[in-house]
């Protein structure tokens, strides 16, 4: 069935909010999607199938189809976006979250196993492709997500292995199994022990985001299964009523169950998330004399966007009093956002919020951290600036830290 505009964010909202697993019986047979169309439309419905050109059937019967060309977003209603893997993992350079099992290195490729992908035999993909290798965080350090979000961001000239107890070797890493990585220093071979590794930060001058031509997806899984919160890119995917399989952008075949599938985003050219865009300006007033610049893909805090109780990999956030605007080409149709307090760093706070196009409010409201999730769509058609503007509220700054998760234009 379609739905319009003004009723997704409610059902969306209390998808989120009020989120119940189904029976695991009941949920393996027939997982229930929402799709969230580019004409601002949501389907709901079981998934029936997925074709190549990325377009589905939803629901009962013949269902309803929907053109490839129109999807913008694919969610599971009974399952909160997980969060991101929190134990051993590769952070690739395009932000994918890959899982593995039995990693090791050879001749510039890791090879791994993920119960996902080839069947659950050995995957591979190129060093060049990865960031970040995760295993856990340095004992001195307490904030392991800030942590992965700093070494994600920054940029390095050589590879950095820092053990658990803190000390750090910089040079070229030239092998890893199970029991040891080598690392070349100086042209001298340093040989350290893997279960004494905390991370390994590759360096960023040789990285390789493997950006796809066209259109792809991102796939992310459930977080109460083997490989809990992983995101992987696909460049191409079809699914029955059962199983979804497809191929990584690394070039790993893959398949998933339907019932272990969180959300599946659409990349293509009918939206451009914000996040993606350079602003044209950014303005900050301090409440007292605390900075905060704006953030892409996390909150201002450094951590990742929690809003809703699900962890959203696209978005912006910001802090009171802020103002962030976009020159806009004038080709979007609509502007869309989930707004509201992140659910750690944001609780007990309270804001104003206000979305201006061409300086005129689109949207203009209070919002506290009880609020949850907001959904914002506005049209934006022969808009040429578009401004997200963060206030103060009944309580200053405090706590004040907003994200616009998924923040998007649409053709």
């Amino acid at each position: 069935m379609s739905i319009s505009w003004q009723q997704w964010g409610l059902l969306l909202l209390l998808a989120l909010r009020f989120a119940v697993p189904a029976p695991a019986e009941e949920t393996a047979k027939r997982p229930v999607f929402v799709v969230r169309t580019a004409r601002g439309k949501l389907v709901t419905g079981s998934w029936r199938q997925l074709k190549s050109d990325w377009s589905m059937r939803l629901g009962e019967g013949d269902g309803t189809q929907i053109a490839g060309t129109e999807i913008l977003s694919v969610r599971r209603v009974n399952a909160l976006l997980p969060p991101l893997p929190l134990d051993n993992h590769l952070i690739l350079a395009n932000g994918d979250r890959v899982p593995f099992r039995d990693l090791r290195l050879i001749e510039e490729k890791f090879h791994f196993r993920h119960a996902n992908l080839e069947e659950g035999k050995e995957a591979s993909l190129p060093l060049s492709a990865v960031s970040v290798l995760w295993y856990a965080a340095p004992d001195k350090d307490l904030d392991a997500e800030k942590l992965r979000r700093r070494l994600l961001a920054g940029t390095r000239t050589r590879d950095t292995l820092c053990l658990r107890n803190g000390d750090t070797i910089a040079g070229v890493l030239t092998n890893l199994n199970a029991d040891n990585a080598v690392v070349e220093v100086d042209k001298r071979r340093v040989t350290v022990k893997t279960p004494q590794l905390a991370y390994i930060a590759f360096n960023t001058e040789l990285a390789d985001p493997l950006r796809p031509r066209g259109v792809y997806a991102r796939l992310v899984l459930c977080g109460n299964r083997p490989g809990r919160g992983g995101r992987f890119s696909l460049t191409a995917a079809s699914a029955d009523e059962a199983m979804l399989t497809g191929t990584t952008v690394f070039g790993a075949h893959l398949r998933v169950p339907l019932s272990d599938i969180a959300a599946l985003e659409v990349r293509q050219d009918n939206s451009v998330y914000l996040s993606d865009l350079k602003e044209s300006k950014y303005t900050f007033e301090p409440f007292l004399d605390a900075a905060w610049p704006f953030a892409v893909d996390g909150n201002v805090a450094g951590h990742d966007l929690l809003l809703a109780g699900s962890t959203y990999d696209k978005g912006i956030g910001m802090h009171s009093h802020s103002r962030l605007t976009y020159r806009l080409s004038g080709d979007f149709r609509r502007f869309e956002a989930l707004a509201g307090l992140d659910d750690k760093d944001g609780r007990g706070g309270a804001v104003h919020l206000r979305v201006l196009a061409d300086g005129k409010p689109l949207l203009d409201r209070t919002v506290t951290s009880q609020d949850g999730a907001v959904p914002v769509s506005l049209k934006v058609e022969g808009v040429h600036e578009l401004t997200l503007e963060v206030d103060f509220g009944r309580e200053g700054d405090v706590r004040d830290v907003v994200n616009w998760a998924d923040a998007r234009l649409v053709k």
